[in-house]
């Protein structure tokens, strides 16, 4: 996709996207049609849909903010993504999301922290 395609599609609201693949069983089936909107804030515990380094799109959950860039994972992922920059974000899924599932990306993002400082000690 190119950028203006992907600046277009984040300006014209909500856009249907169909999920492929089964990072994020069970909480978005492969194959399942889900609607994107594009938000001023994302929190821990949305799925946000973005655009990856080699281009394609990914629906990952957002664990937090490094930096100026999110941190996502998918949920049957083992580590989690690259920094997402902000202008990669084409929005998030329409679905409730469970305070489970808040507390559980903000535990993963804690642990990224952790992680990050004992190799610095």
């Amino acid at each position: 996709m190119n950028p203006s395609t992907f600046q277009a599609l984040r300006e014209l609201g909500a856009v249907p996207l169909r999920i492929r693949g089964g990072c994020m069983v069970p909480s978005l089936d492969d194959g399942a049609t889900v609607m994107v909107r594009g938000r001023r804030f994302y929190f821990p515990g949305d799925v946000v849909v973005f655009r990856t380094n080699a281009g394609d799109l990914a629906a990952h959950r957002m664990l937090g903010w490094r930096r100026a860039a999110l941190v996502t994972k998918g949920d049957g992922c083992e580590i989690h993504d690259a920094p997402v920059a902000p202008n990669a974000i084409l929005g998030a899924v329409e679905l409730p999301v469970r305070l489970r599932d808040r507390v559980r990306a903000l535990g993963h993002f804690a642990g990224i922290a952790v992680r990050r400082l004992l190799r610095g000690l």
